[in-house]
């Protein structure tokens, strides 16, 4: 059995998934989905049981788990850059400690192995791209709005652009340098560069928590659109929204990279910051990483 502990949104709940998933399937066994951070969060909740994803069960942590989950404990393993804690002979508590591989879980094999981490890479995941794509789809039928924008998109030469802000103003005092406020200068590099690449009939469709402040800084011209769904499950339906985009412009933001990830166009341009935001391999091979400055 491989039990994965998910929290934070809905990106790095993708990614902490399709870690799980791949390691159940290399094992050939079930996964069950630890969800006990969500009952205490006010400003994140659980999103995979909107998707066609594929899990057993939620699982209830046993006290082994909480005592390791505590934050104290936890965070002094990270410290110690302690990956694996054995529990008895048959199972294993698998910690990401740093922003690089675990290389641990390519080898593992117990009969029960609990995975606490963001496992922020596609190496863990990518052999099973496609069985993903099937799955990170909404498990509710498509409403109205959504499905106006989605045909819209559909039809033009569409870039998807996103512009994250909300919580990263409010935690513009956060420890981790990888939790930035991205400027307006890094978007002028990146519509410069596809100006540069795409014809001039391309369609810009920004997708943000501050639409507001896009407008402000970069106009309302004729080739632009502000994506906002009112939609029951908004955020799901932008992500799947801008997938369909022929070409991302990403920001440093897990949301934007799986929208990016998961878009099936093989000739896309997708531009990210250059400056790290996640994962040392976190940005997969062929994207374009361009100046934040």
């Amino acid at each position: 059995m491989v039990i994965i502990r998910i929290k934070g949104g809905l990106g790095n709940q993708l990614f902490q998934y399709a870690s799980a998933f791949s390691l159940a399937k290399r094992l050939n066994t079930e996964l069950k989905l630890d969800t006990s951070f969500y009952p205490q969060q006010t400003l994140r909740g659980f999103k995979l049981d909107k998707l066609e994803v594929d899990f057993r069960e939620i699982y209830e942590p046993e006290k082994w788990v909480e005592i390791l989950k505590n934050k104290y404990i936890n965070k002094g393993l990270r410290k110690a850059n302690i990956k694996e804690i054995p529990i008895g002979t048959n199972a294993i508590y698998l910690l990401e400690t740093r922003s690089d591989i675990v290389e641990q879980f390519f080898t593992i094999k117990k009969d029960k192995i609990y995975v606490d981490g963001y496992y922020q890479s596609e190496k863990y995941f990518a052999e099973y791209r496609d069985t993903l794509l099937q799955q990170f789809v909404p498990s509710y039928k498509p409403e109205e709005e959504y499905s106006y924008v989605l045909e819209e998109i559909k039809n033009t030469l569409s870039v998807g652009v996103h512009v994250r802000r909300g919580d990263f103003i409010k935690g513009a005092n956060d420890s981790n340098p990888n939790h930035y406020l991205l400027g307006e200068q890094y978007y002028h590099n990146a519509l410069r560069y596809m100006s540069e690449k795409l014809p001039t009939s391309a369609v810009y469709y920004w997708f943000s928590d501050d639409i507001e402040w896009v407008k402000s800084c970069f106009g309302e011209k004729e080739n632009f659109r502000f994506v906002s769904l009112h939609t029951k499950n908004g955020d799901i339906d932008e992500m799947q929204v801008m997938k369909r985009c022929q070409h991302i412009i990403a920001a440093n933001s897990t949301f934007s990279w799986w929208a990016a990830w998961l878009n099936e166009n093989p000739k896309a341009i997708k531009t990210v910051p250059e400056k790290r935001f996640g994962n040392l391999h976190m940005i997969p091979n062929g994207w374009i990483r361009l100046p934040v400055e």
